[in-house]
């Protein structure tokens, strides 16, 4: 979770509820905004991407049949298209065709979270990949090839939505958060946003220092379940079909676009600490670590 520190005289403040979670957005001086068009903008992107809404663009998708061509809006295919792009360059750790799996542990819309049978598991695993959509550029068509996966972009989508505020912002300081999602440019008080990456077992959070960038954190001490004793994280490795069994208690990403940090962090949640390091140095990116060694955490900073 990310809060926003430092209070500026001048400080404007929206808030409210979208994608199952809420939003801030804070601007310095002028309001630069009116709470009705963040509203509304917001309930654009929802009605898009909602896996919980039957009408949605992104539901009306999945329930379309194999191997049948559909027209998507632009957003629709901009994302789907961000997704498959970062889902190559993770090895396939960020993968938002496995909606069947995030359904059958129970993750999804409407779900409760339970451990699935082999059997289930296999079958959802069978029907999982985002490698199975493909994606025509020049009349923003897509098919599910072969396998009828379901599509589930949360993973991305808060990120989208951040990066959609904030070009509707006419000032040049601002901070935008949805569900712990935060970008941010200018300053407040003359200095730039700072915002805090909570720490597992500490009150105080690790302070970032934001200038003209966002970031997007993962963690597995929040959202998870306990199953006959046996805890189960929410974030699942797309190569095995169960929950990750990750060293990392969480990542944070810092970069230019919401979306790309948002699934990022995912991704790296999933792969593990080794693979997240590796991953991080060679696409050249600004990583928070916090690794669970079973006493204690440990906190790993990566080209920052």
């Amino acid at each position: 979770m990310l809060g926003a520190c430092g209070v500026s005289e001048k400080i404007n403040t929206f808030t409210g509820s979208i994608m199952g979670t809420t939003y801030t957005v804070k601007t310095v001086g002028d309001k630069g905004i009116s709470q009705q068009k963040i509203d509304d903008r917001l309930a654009q992107i929802n009605q898009i991407f909602s896996t919980w809404d039957a009408k949605s663009e992104l539901s009306v998708v999945n329930q379309q049949p194999v191997n049948e061509w559909i027209k998507v809006s632009g957003e629709l295919f901009y994302v789907l298209k961000a997704a498959k792009e970062i889902y190559q360059q993770t090895d396939g750790y960020f993968d938002p065709g496995i909606g069947h799996l995030v359904d059958v542990w129970g993750f999804g819309a409407n779900k409760t979270a339970q451990r699935p049978t082999q059997s289930q598991v296999q079958q959802a695993f069978e029907n999982s990949s985002i490698a199975y959509l493909m994606l025509k550029d020049d009349t923003h068509k897509m098919v599910k090839k072969t396998r009828d996966i379901y599509i589930d972009l949360s993973a991305i989508a808060k990120g989208y939505g951040v990066d959609e505020i904030t070009k509707l912002l006419n000032t040049k300081n601002y901070l935008v958060e949805i569900g712990g999602e935060v970008r941010s440019a200018g300053s407040n008080e003359g200095k730039a946003w700072t915002v805090g990456v909570e720490h597992p077992n500490k009150a105080a959070p690790i302070a970032m220092t934001l200038k003209n960038q966002a970031i997007a954190t993962s963690g597995n001490y929040r959202h998870y379940f306990i199953w006959q004793g046996k805890r189960y994280m929410h974030i699942l490795n797309p190569h095995t079909g169960l929950p990750a069994n990750s060293d990392l208690a969480s990542v944070s990403i810092i970069h230019p676009q919401t979306m790309v940090a948002d699934a990022y962090a995912t991704a790296m949640m999933a792969m593990g600490s080794q693979r997240a390091t590796a991953l991080a140095k060679q696409r050249g990116l600004s990583v928070i670590l916090i690794l669970n060694q079973q006493a204690h955490f440990k906190v790993t900073k990566i080209n920052l």
